[in-house]
This record gives structure tokens, sequence and C-alpha cells, in this order.
């Protein structure tokens, strides 16, 4: 009778059908994944650096070996790891050439491109906080404040200041637990990383990204839905004024 109990609240609540722990242990080597990405992107491993051998990052996660491997895999081919055999795996951290499809640059260089783009995301992103809100699980609210701790840590560091910042709207997407959104997400958001890096060089830009950060962050971990897009909104807004200067500085 437990059991039955159990399905029936599984189909009739979704966010909660999508925290459930029993589904997250099927896939093991994706939470690993998940996770060694996140400390590559927060720095802890550095470019070209050896990772731990896998019996001890297994033992580490917790997880069987094949799990790992799995993991290991699945970051090599988006690029993050370098599998070298008999030597080990290397932190590789993928190049703006490596990430962007070969049309990509063609669509950075028409303003109206990358205005059209910035429109997609507020769309996505102010919805998407909204969400993340009602739904972020402890460990992914713990993520987003270590990753708000990197842009401060690497305030006046253009580069990894970007990273860190791409990173926690990632998660944040994350966070809704909806497949699609986090993958419109990805597609959209890779057309702005060259145009975050420029953003960052602009007075007070870190400061302003850190304000708009903490305030989308108190948001979501106070489960404030209303605030969260809000401070979401506020975010876009800014970013966009950010680019429209850009472009009109370059013409």
């Amino acid at each position: 009778m437990g059991q039955s109990s159990g399905i029936c609240s599984l189909f009739g609540n979704r966010g909660v059908t999508l925290r459930i722990e029993k589904i997250r242990r099927k896939k093991v080597w994706e939470e690993a994944a998940d996770q060694i990405q996140a400390l590559i992107v927060e720095g802890y491993w550095e470019q070209g650096e050896r990772l731990p051998g896998e019996v001890e990052l297994a033992s580490q996660f917790g997880i069987s070996r094949s799990a790992l491997r799995e993991a290991i895999r699945q970051l090599s081919s988006m690029g993050l790891i370098e599998v070298k055999h008999g030597e080990g795996n290397y932190v590789s951290y993928p190049s703006l050439e490596t990430l962007l499809p070969p049309f990509v640059p063609m669509l950075l260089s028409e303003r109206e491109d990358i205005l059209a783009i910035m429109e997609a995301r507020d769309m996505i992103e102010v919805r998407t906080a909204g969400l993340a809100a009602s739904r972020a699980t402890e460990d992914e609210l713990e993520r987003l404040e270590i990753l708000l701790d990197t842009m401060v840590l690497h305030k006046g560091n253009p580069s990894s200041f970007a990273k860190a910042d791409h990173e926690f709207h990632r998660q944040i997407a994350l966070a809704t637990k909806n497949k699609v959104i986090i993958k419109i997400f990805d597609a959209i958001d890779v057309f702005l990383v060259k145009q975050q890096l420029e953003i960052v060089e602009y007075e007070g830009a870190f400061e302003r990204g850190i304000k708009d950060h903490q305030s989308i962050l108190r948001a979501i971990a106070a489960r404030d839905v209303g605030k969260a897009t809000e401070a979401m909104q506020r975010h876009m807004d800014n970013t966009h004024k950010a680019i429209v200067e850009s472009l009109s500085s370059s013409e």
C-alpha cells in the first residue's frame, strides 16, 4: 500500500517527481559529470591539470568505476576533459572557437541577430528564475552560492568571471528540472559567450554583475518566485543595455 501511495504522488506532482532520489540514482554518472564539470568551471582543477585516478575519484563520489568512466566519456565529448590513454584524464576547457559552430561568428557580427538572441534569452531566463525558485534543491542552492563566490573571487579577471557567470545561469536552468528549458538555454547561451567577455571589460561591469546575481540568488533561496523573476528581469535589462552600448561604441 505504501508503494502504491508513492506512485500516486509520483504522477500527481511534477515538481516532487523530478526530485525523487530513486530516479537520480539511476543516472549516477550524470550527477558525477555535473559535479566534475562544476569543479572545472569553478577552477578547482586548472587547464591542463591531470585529474585524480579513477579509483580515487570513484571512491570520492561513492560510485562504481564504470559509472565514473561514463561521466568522463560525457565530459570528453563536451571537450571539458582530454582522455590520454595510458596517461590519465586532463582538464581541457574548450576555447570559444571550440564551443561555437562555424556559422556563429557570422551571426555575432550582426547587430540584429545579437539583439534578437538577447530578447529570446530574456523571455526564457526570466521565467526560468521563477521556476528555479520553486524547484531548486539545497544542493543546487549551494552550487549557486559557490559560483557566486567564484565570481567575487575572480572580480577583475574577465575570462574566469564570465565562465562562472555562464555556469551560474546554467545551474538556474538545471534547477528547473525541465529538459526542454535546459536545451533551449544551452542553444541560446552559447551565442552570448563572446559578448559576455566583452561586457565584463566595461567600467563597473563586475560590480553590477555581482550585485545582480546576489539579488537573483537571494530570491531563489527564499523560494520567492515573484522576486526571482523580477531580479532576473533587472539583470537581463542591464545586460541588454550593456550589449547596446557595446554595439554602439563599435560602430
